[in-house]
């Protein structure tokens, strides 16, 4: 059985797998299995885990847990990989997705306004001139103009060397000696 998780719900699984000493998979089964178990009605106590406390009870401290770490700002999205979750032979899988069904990040910019990665990148060259992909990043995070549309991930050097690299974008910037400018 395969689930879909947002990438943050992954990392916050994985934590709180870490606290309470099990691996994610495990903890997800346990989760699964209290509320098969309160849904048909048949147990008159629910589950308890090793330490005599029941399962709903830690359930409960581990939401308020996760919403503690949320709102403490651990939402970064962690790498593809690691977001995967190993899981048992025969134990469900639970997936991080990058589809379109994962929530995506909401931009400063909420009216639409996005501004494109290469225009801010071209905005920044003609002002200031050509400058290392470290130094560009630097600038582009500080004009604070752009916001990554679906990652979230703060643009880094890598970022802009990738879209100077992009065959879309190429004709439009140039290198020389380790300085991107801007093509005439």
């Amino acid at each position: 059985m395969s689930i879909r998780l947002d990438p943050r719900r992954v990392n916050a699984l994985k934590h709180l797998a870490g606290e309470a000493g099990v691996r994610p998979g495990d903890l997800v089964r346990q989760w699964v299995e209290e509320r098969i178990d309160a849904t048909r009605g048949g147990a008159d106590a629910p589950p308890t885990a090793s330490g005599g406390e029941s399962l709903l009870s830690r359930l409960e401290a581990l939401v308020e847990r996760v919403a503690a770490l949320e709102s403490a700002g651990m939402t970064a999205t962690p790498s593809p990989e690691s977001t995967s979750v190993e899981p048992a032979e025969d134990e469900p899988v639970a997936e991080a997705t990058n589809g379109p069904d994962r929530a995506e990040t909401v931009s400063a910019a909420a009216s639409g306004d996005r501004v494109a990665l290469h225009e801010e990148m071209i905005a920044v060259l003609s002002e200031r001139g050509p400058m290392s992909a470290g130094e560009l990043a630097e600038a582009i995070t500080a004009r604070g103009r752009y916001t990554p549309p679906r990652s979230g991930k703060a643009i880094d050097a890598a970022m802009v060397s990738q879209r100077v690299s992009n065959p879309t974008y190429r004709p439009r910037f140039v290198r020389n000696q380790g300085r991107i400018g801007l093509a005439e």
